[in-house]
């Protein structure tokens, strides 16, 4: 979400440059620096900033690049002028001069200033220019971030599939360690053990806990469902990070079933890929 847009030239207010900057965030927030030509133009900016973008703190940039002249626009003036010449053919007074038309235009833009204007054609351009820009500049850091969340995906993959192969070996290893220790146990205190076949099934229903063949076919759901976002593009952000958070809740509990020391190594290095790849999604909208 991090990006930058520029964009300059002349308008209805003069020589005007609008820069539009982004770094990450949660949801849209927006923040504007605009000149005092720019007065009133608040919520057009606004609305045209949030109609093209949904995720990221921007900040709006609008400042005149020549010196401010102390009169108003020709357009204010002129309707100015009208008004007064009209009220004074009405009252039958003397029409008005060029400086109390002035002083007239003059305050009532000081007067108008926190009123919301439509945002005037030509300026219209110039930051929709810079928005388009800004989005371009998203886009591509966008493009570099998925290669860098690809890349981490794949040795995620290639680290499930190492549990995945270590799995089967898993609960046999568990149940005849466990079936040992139960015997031993039962030889050496109980005077009258139970049938071996009760010792057995007991033990054979106690090992099935270190199965993880769900957690796998989860998580290889979650990386499915993570590479299908990336390649669809759009709005993906939120999407991945509740994908993110049933991967880490899945590789936990991975770990935790697994009494395998190589398997939880494995788990430490997935939990590492979990982390990078969160990183990078906080950069995508």
């Amino acid at each position: 979400m991090t990006g930058a847009g520029f964009a300059a030239g002349d308008s209805e207010i003069g020589n005007v440059r609008v820069e539009i900057r982004s770094v990450n965030g949660r949801g849209l927030s927006l923040k504007m620096r605009l000149s005092s030509a720019c007065n009133g133009f608040d919520a057009a900016i606004e609305e045209r900033v949030k109609s093209r973008l949904a995720r990221g703190s921007v900040l709006v940039v609008a400042e005149r690049m020549d010196s401010a002249s102390s009169l108003p626009d020709r357009q204010t003036l002129s309707r100015v002028a009208a008004e007064m010449r009209a009220l004074a053919d009405d009252l039958q007074l003397a029409q008005p001069t060029l400086v109390e038309v002035i002083q007239a235009a003059s305050s009532g833009a000081r007067g108008e200033s926190s009123t919301s204007r439509p945002l005037p054609e030509k300026l219209a351009v110039l930051v929709d220019a810079a928005i388009t820009q800004l989005i371009e500049h998203r886009r591509s850091e966008g493009r570099g971030t998925v290669a860098a969340i690809t890349e981490q995906l794949d040795e995620f993959v290639r680290l499930t599939d190492v549990c995945a192969t270590r799995a089967p070996f898993l609960i046999e290893e568990y149940r005849t360690r466990v079936l040992q220790r139960v015997q031993d146990f039962v030889a050496a205190h109980v005077p009258a053990p139970p049938p071996a076949v009760d010792l057995v099934r007991e033990v054979a229903l106690f090992a099935d806990r270190v199965d993880v063949a769900e957690e796998l076919q989860r998580l290889r759901a979650h990386t499915d469902e993570i590479r299908s976002l990336l390649h669809k593009g759009g709005e993906v952000g939120r999407r991945l990070e509740f994908l993110l958070q049933e991967l880490l809740r899945e590789t936990n509990t991975l770990g935790s079933k697994s009494p395998d020391t190589e398997v939880a190594h494995t788990v430490v290095a997935m939990k590492s890929c979990i982390a990078t790849i969160k990183e990078q999604v906080a950069n995508l909208e």
